[in-house]
């Protein structure tokens, strides 16, 4: 639980700020870029759906990891608890090495967990950086043809040029910040799951019943006594 809180903060704070930041940015330099130039802005972003296809297939890929992995760390965490609970019992059966070992292995998987996660991110960080040097050619090659036939001067392409790259640069700059914000979503979504849970379990039971007697007087007799 504590675990799952402490992603919440994590992902609420500077990640939320900085995604915010770059989604802003993002924005306003596109807005920028179309008006100087709509059609060389067009050429720039146009293999953006690309790019968006294999960022939703990473994502997808990426959130089920964290999910596995935050699964992996709350039976760890839960090995580790009932071993101290019932420390004594461990004892006198000698299954420390038992405890040890399942602990380890849920840590082990937890951290291969990790390791795919962060291998997913860094196909998409390097995804995203060739995806920006391409936009180095496709600008200047149709900027140049722009200038040359006299459609644009170069102040309007360079202008231009630079307001579709600060836009996937705003997209970039998210980037590093994705995974913090999805084991986020996934700690707050299991929070939800538990306090939704544990608020059920909480009710009484002549509250959960449709069962009600016909009459309660509430006067308070001694028989026999």
């Amino acid at each position: 639980m504590y675990s799952q809180i402490r992603d919440l903060q994590l992902s609420t704070s500077q990640p939320f700020g900085e995604a915010a930041q770059c989604f802003v940015q993002s924005i306003g330099a596109i807005i920028v870029a179309f008006y100087f130039s709509w059609n060389l802005t067009l050429v720039i972003i146009c293999t953006v759906p690309l790019v968006y296809l294999a960022m939703a297939v990473l994502s997808r890929r990426l959130a089920k990891r964290s999910q596995e992995q935050a699964e992996s760390l709350q039976h760890a965490l839960k090995y580790v608890g009932n071993a101290i609970n019932s420390i004594e019992t461990v004892k006198c059966f000698n299954g420390q090495r038992f405890e040890l070992q399942r602990y380890t292995s849920a840590i082990a998987r937890a951290a291969g967990l990790y390791i795919r996660q962060a291998n997913y991110r860094s196909i998409q960080i390097g995804f995203m950086q060739f995806f920006t040097l391409s936009i180095f050619v496709q600008g200047f090659w149709y900027g140049s043809h722009l200038v040359v036939t006299g459609q644009k001067n170069a102040g309007e392409v360079v202008t231009t040029f630079w307001g579709a790259l600060m836009a996937v640069q705003g997209v970039t700059g998210f980037l590093p910040q994705l995974i913090t914000l999805q084991k986020g979503r996934v700690a707050g979504a299991t929070l939800r799951t538990m306090i939704a849970t544990e608020s059920k379990l909480g009710e009484g039971t002549e509250t959960q019943g449709e069962l009600r007697p016909d009459c309660c007087v509430g006067d308070v007799e001694f028989k026999q006594v």
